[in-house]
């Protein structure tokens, strides 16, 4: 999963960059207003004139919150939050930049939430403090990022190049260390006030409608502890028993608030459609009527109009009642259907029917009719002290870091981004073949094989937050980690960008075994980082279209 970052550099980024000025090895003079009397003053006046009067700031602001209210109002409340959940990561990320950058010595001239056209802002001291109009970042302006930059004689002592190694290496690193803190703290707060999965446990989190489970009786929070004179030990074990099982009645053992209990229960029979966008229709055949099963919130399935435990009289146009009605009805390899759209008939309990069409992307198959139960899995869930919780908040801490480095490197290793960017332009489909699907396939999503944009994040994190507000920490983790992850590349305009110059400034000098400053010449860097900005671009929008025309599951 992976979010293009314009402001995680202290100059801005792109939007805002250093890189763009006159290439100079050295600092000289700057042709920028410094000691003039009459040039300060035509700066305050252009300054007071961009800033407006304090009734412009105001209205400005009042606009924003005005369009978060009404985007809570029109989308809920959750969206609301997952936005402000981001901005303020990203302000922490630059607050991070800044106090480094202050308890430097370190001149900080801006501190903006956003780029564009200023909204608001305020000055204090030296530094312009506010937002801007496009929410794409954050940055913190410090003169002097780079050699390239023109720097006023006045400011070039406090400048980011004339800083010692440990005091720029120190800058550059803030920003990743803010979101790596916020990452742990929360790990901590996730094992030590929310909960974590007890291991393997589980219990029945969710029924299915018009299933095996709930004509048994079956409820949320019961724990299964038999399956047919079988010992059920983790969710993965019970499907491999079911999987295999004809259908029939079994005996089924439940824990229901520490009592054993037998239920016997008539399984169901399931038929997937499969397609090609990830997603999945499930038909369950109960012995009486054929019914849709669950599906994703707000996916395919959902936008046709089909609901949990409507009944079903026809697929593709052909009359079925049965699981093995849906695989006649399809066809083998989706022989049957032209692409991967078609219809599906329900008929409502007075007698009416409607026509929903489910497009499940180019191409469709089925699953071989299986038994079925009608349960879904959800951890039991236990907190820790606080002493167990930090110990554990290391060690999962290592595990994200791990992950992402190597989900990273997976999404961002240039084959696979040309082949990404390819396959969005053409419009061809994660999954090529349906023909021979899997467990896994059938499971697999095209956003565990690609980049996400800041989009997906917010529209899946709006989802998961409206299930549980405790989704939104494990959300936040992740980002965090992400983003101290992604910051750290060692290319311009990233933060590591900076880290490898510093790094490389510094062996110089003790190569050369100087005391004077060496300032790498980053002109040289120039192709290598718009090549990189023009990638990140390109990336970012092509994530963005596929998040908004095939949603998002992570």
């Amino acid at each position: 999963m992976t979010i293009h970052h314009p402001g995680s550099g202290q100059d801005g980024g792109p939007a805002e960059s250093s890189l763009a000025r006159t290439p100079s090895t050295q600092p000289g003079p700057s042709t920028q207003p410094g000691h003039d009397p009459a040039a300060l003053a035509e700066e305050r006046n252009e300054m007071a004139g961009v800033l407006g009067t304090p009734l412009t700031r105001a209205l400005r602001l009042g606009v924003l919150l005005a369009l978060l209210v009404g985007l809570g109002v029109w989308k809920g409340l959750p969206i609301v939050i997952v936005i402000l959940a981001i901005v303020l990561m990203i302000f922490l990320h630059e607050l991070g930049h800044y106090l480094a950058a202050r308890w430097s010595g370190m001149k900080v001239t801006e501190f903006f939430i956003g780029f564009g056209p200023r909204i608001w802002s305020f000055r204090r001291g030296e530094t312009e403090y506010g937002i801007k109009a496009i929410p794409a970042g954050a940055y913190v302006k410090i003169p002097g990022m780079t050699s390239l930059e023109d720097v006023d004689p006045a400011d070039e002592a406090r400048s980011y190049r004339q800083a010692p190694f440990h005091n720029r290496l120190a800058v550059a690193v803030a920003g990743s260390t803010m979101h790596f803190l916020v990452a742990f703290l929360l790990l901590i707060v996730q094992f030590a006030f929310i909960g974590h999965p007890d291991g393997d446990r589980w219990q029945i989190g969710s029924i299915s409608p018009g299933s095996a489970a709930q004509a048994a009786g079956l409820h949320e929070g019961d724990r299964l502890v038999r399956f047919d004179g079988r010992t059920v030990e983790d969710y993965d074990s019970f499907r491999s028993l079911i999987g295999g099982h004809d259908p029939g009645t079994v005996d089924v053992v439940i824990d229901r608030d520490g009592q054993e209990m037998t239920v016997p229960v008539t399984l169901s029979q399931r038929a997937r459609v499969i397609g090609t966008v990830g997603e999945d229709l499930d038909l369950v055949d109960n012995g009486s009527e054929l019914v849709v099963g669950s599906m994703r919130v707000d996916g395919q399935v959902a936008r046709s109009g089909l609901r949990p435990g409507e009944r079903v009289v026809a697929v593709a146009g052909r009359p079925v009642d049965s699981a093995d009605g849906v695989v006649d009805a399809i066809g083998s390899g989706g022989s049957a259907v032209d692409g991967g759209t078609f219809t599906v008939t329900t008929e409502t309990a007075d007698g009416v029917r409607n026509d929903h069409q489910v497009d499940l992307g180019s191409a469709i198959d089925t699953t071989a009719p299986t038994a079925f139960l009608g349960i879904g899995s959800e951890p039991i869930i236990v907190t820790d002290g606080l002493p167990t919780a930090v110990a554990s908040s290391v060690t999962e801490f290592g595990r994200y870091v791990g992950a992402t480095v190597a989900g990273t490197g997976r999404v961002l290793w240039p084959p696979n981004i040309v082949g990404f960017l390819a396959d969005t332009a053409t419009g061809s489909e994660p999954r090529d073949t349906v023909s021979t699907p899997t467990p896994a396939a059938q499971s697999q999503s095209p956003a565990e094989e690609r980049p996400v944009s800041i989009v997906g994040i917010v529209l899946f994190g709006s989802e998961m937050t409206a299930e549980s507000w405790s989704n939104l920490i494990g959300l936040l983790i992740g980002l965090n980690i992400m983003l101290g992850v992604l910051n750290l590349i060692p290319l311009l305009p990233f933060d590591g960008g900076h880290v490898a110059i510093a790094v490389y400034e510094k062996a110089q000098e003790m190569r050369r075994r100087q005391t004077r400053r060496y300032l790498a010449d980053v002109s040289h860097l120039l192709p290598v980082a718009y090549g990189v900005v023009m990638v990140l671009g390109l990336l970012f929008v092509a994530a963005m279209y596929l998040d908004v025309t095939q949603g998002v599951s992570l």
